[in-house]
């Protein structure tokens, strides 16, 4: 067998991989670690390294230019590169250099690399990408992720490929298609020219439990710390879509505290208090339902709502008017929609960009005039309402008596009214998008429906 390692030059045993995205620190730098061997039958030469850009085939800055590695033993060498600013694709050089002598000998190269930021994607089905359908999503140069088989590719379709999975807790049986991820990515880096790295991390089916350190098997948690750590230990935010498996009263009831538990041990584990946390509200399940026999979705929805209140950094959300591509997985055209909403609400959240991502969102209920008129003001809608379908039926109103029929629905500005059948009996209670496939009829000028909410007292 042909040494490896038989010819003359510079040989790289240990770094990163081709396509591996590293994670930025606060100075905008990364540092990247490798070493090797070299062979050469004349004495003098050393083991020299650079970074140049692909493009321009240059140093991005003067620190990233030729350097002499550290002799560690007997021809072998190892060096740690400073202060590689963030950008890319670069691509590592080495050779073996005499000094005064102006001809280089060839040594190994690393292509494709890039320093931007990490995203972790966590959450179930909607989040592994069981969404079909033709839409235009191609791959983007500075989009990279870091698959399940532990390798560093360009980002494609399907980013959630488990076959050859070496994490099986996330091994997902489904067939993964299509998810918002990519265009996330590619549309932050459009807006900010930083390059992204996805961490796919989600699972079909996975309730929160999975996730919740607290729980008997937090295995998807141990697995995302694992993986982590894998890639250098650091990320700059993550994205979740998850919810349709605690959409039980029993779950859901305590949603809000296991999910707080989970931001706050991930933003734990990476020293980031105040990591960006990009969440999706449940989306809708096509079927017949009962909305006050089945409050479970509400439930989720009125917990992710209230939690992008109470977390910093923490953001929700619209999904209630994208289409699906079966019952209950959102298609490849509402990824794409959804993927606009993610990627300003990380722009604004994770990069301090001034752009508008909030949902048209419950503000107060109060009682009007006569007592059977509710009245439901709302915040963060851009320009007027317009009304994709009529009667109005979102909204369901309750007491102590049990529900009380919506007779009409008024628009007044950003303000509705809502005419009751009937005078109130005891506490009032009123739902926005309650049923697991609740109507929705209103957008603001930005397309974007109201955020579910359930069980907000009139006052």
């Amino acid at each position: 067998m042909t040494n490896q390692y038989e010819h003359i030059g510079a040989y790289i045993v240990e770094g990163p991989q081709e396509w591996q995205v590293f994670q930025r620190g606060d100075d905008g730098t990364a540092q990247i670690k490798l070493s090797g061997v070299w062979t050469c039958e004349e004495p003098g030469y050393s083991v020299q390294v650079r970074v140049v850009r692909e493009d321009t085939n240059r140093p991005p800055c003067a620190a990233c230019d030729w350097q002499d590695a550290q002799v560690t033993g007997k021809n072998a060498w190892k060096i740690t590169l400073k202060g590689v600013p963030t950008g890319g694709l670069y691509k590592i050089e080495t050779s073996l250099r005499k000094p005064f002598d102006p001809w280089r000998q060839t040594g190994d190269r690393i292509f494709h690399l890039a320093v931007g930021d990490l995203w972790i994607i966590a959450g179930q089905s909607n989040a592994a990408g069981y969404g079909h359908g033709p839409v235009d999503d191609p791959p983007c140069l500075c989009v990279h992720m870091f698959g399940a088989d532990l390798r560093w590719r360009l980002a494609t379709h399907p980013l959630h490929d488990t076959t050859r999975t070496q994490h099986p807790a996330n091994r997902d049986g489904g067939f993964v298609d299509h998810t918002p991820w990519l265009a996330f990515g590619r549309q932050v880096h459009k807006a900010t020219g930083v390059p992204i790295g996805l961490l796919p991390l989600a699972l079909g089916g996975a309730p929160l439990s999975m996730y919740d350190p607290a729980s008997d098997n937090p295995v998807l948690y141990t697995t995302m710390m694992d993986v982590i750590e894998e890639v250098g230990g650091a990320a700059t935010g993550m994205v979740w879509y998850q919810g349709e498996s605690d959409a039980d009263p029993a779950n859901a009831r305590t949603y809000a505290e296991r999910f707080t538990r989970f931001v706050g041990a991930v933003r734990d584990a990476l020293g980031r208090p105040g990591l960006p946390v990009i969440t999706a509200q449940l989306n809708h399940v096509e079927g017949e339902f009962k909305p006050l026999e089945s409050k479970g979705w509400g439930m989720i929805r009125e917990a992710q709502r209230q939690l992008a209140k109470a977390l910093p950094n923490v953001a929700v959300l619209p999904t209630l008017d994208l289409s699906l591509s079966d019952g209950i997985h959102t298609s490849a055209f509402g990824n794409m929609a959804l993927a606009e909403r993610f990627s300003r609400a990380a722009l604004a959240v994770a990069y301090g960009h001034d752009v508008r991502y909030l949902a048209p969102d419950l503000a107060r209920a109060t009682f009007a005039g006569n007592g059977r008129t509710v009245l439901l003001e709302f915040e963060n809608v851009r320009g007027a309402w317009s009304v994709h379908k009529y009667p109005i039926q979102e909204f369901i109103v309750e007491d102590d008596a049990g529900e009380v029929v919506v007779e009409a629905v008024e628009i007044e500005g950003h303000r509705l009214l809502l005419t009751l059948a009937r005078e109130t009996d005891g506490g009032v209670r009123v739902h926005g998008a309650l049923s697991p496939d609740p109507a929705t009829s209103l957008r603001d000028e930005d397309e974007r429906p109201i955020l579910g909410f359930c069980d907000v007292p009139v006052e």
